[in-house]
This record gives C-alpha cells, sequence and structure tokens, in this order.
C-alpha cells in the first residue's frame, strides 16, 4: 500500500510540473487580489505571478491538511488511551469480584462442611426421635408405632 501511495504522489506531482511547464505563459500574468467588505476598507495585496498564488494555495491547504491529520491522530489516541484505562480499571474490578467470589465460595464450602460434621449428629438425634417412645409399643408392617 505504501509503494501505491508514493506511485500516485509522484504521478501527481509529475502531472503538476506538466501543467505549469506548458502554462507558463498564463501563469506569468501578474494578479493583484482585493479584499472588500463593508466595513473596513478595501485591502489589496502587491502584484504577484499567477503561479505564485496557484503555489501559495496549495501550500496552505497541504498544511490544513496536515494540521487536520494532526489534530485528528491526537484526538483518535486519547480515545484510545482513556478506551485502554478504562479496560484496564474493569479488568481490575473484575479481579476484585473474583476475589470476593472465590471468598464467598470458600465460606460457603466451610459452612457446608460443618453442616455435613453436624448432619450425622442430627440424623442420630432424628434416628432416635423416630422410634418409639416406649419399646413395648406394638409396630405395624410398616415399622410405625400403633396406638394400642
Amino acid at each position: 500500500m505504501r509503494y501505491i501511495k508514493v506511485l500516485v504522489l509522484a504521478v501527481f506531482l509529475f502531472l503538476a510540473l506538466i501543467f505549469f511547464f506548458q502554462n507558463q505563459g498564463p501563469l506569468s500574468q501578474e494578479m493583484e487580489m482585493t479584499l472588500n467588505l463593508f466595513f473596513i476598507p478595501p485591502m489589496t495585496s502587491i502584484k504577484l505571478p499567477f503561479y505564485f498564488i496557484v503555489i501559495a494555495a496549495f501550500f496552505v491547504g497541504a498544511m490544513l491538511t496536515l494540521f487536520w491529520l494532526v489534530w485528528d491522530k491526537f484526538v483518535t489516541s486519547s480515545k484510545l488511551m482513556k478506551s485502554k484505562w478504562n479496560a484496564s480499571r474493569l479488568e481490575h474490578e473484575i479481579q476484585q469480584l473474583n476475589r470476593k467470589l472465590d471468598l464467598a465460595n470458600e465460606r460457603l464450602a466451610s459452612r457446608a462442611a460443618e453442616d455435613a460434621k453436624k448432619e450425622p449428629e442430627t440424623a442420630a438425634n432424628a434416628g432416635s426421635r423416630a422410634l418409639p417412645a416406649s419399646a413395648d409399643a406394638p409396630v405395624d408392617e410398616r415399622g410405625h408405632a400403633g396406638n394400642a
């Protein structure tokens, strides 16, 4: 792509030189520019050859374009830096939330382990409560204590 740009630029400069060489007579005529606004007195420039005005206009346009491109690059790079900063901040927040989640999972796992230790004791207590109050009480086929 870079070679294509250089080629296009070279062709443009070649055509510009041909234009200037073939039109030396009309471009060498002197020209006076006038600025006439209603609220200030009219201003006129010194007499300049027309080719100088064309070259000066091209140079001013090139400088304005360069300024615009540099300005756009600064704006784009500032947006990029802001986006990178924002992404970094969000990644840091994700890491903090992951740490909190891991801590909560560890707490939940320790509580589950404590409940698992308590569960056999509770099951033993619940089993003793499920037995009939007296060993003499009649029990039906299903193992339920019946009222006699």
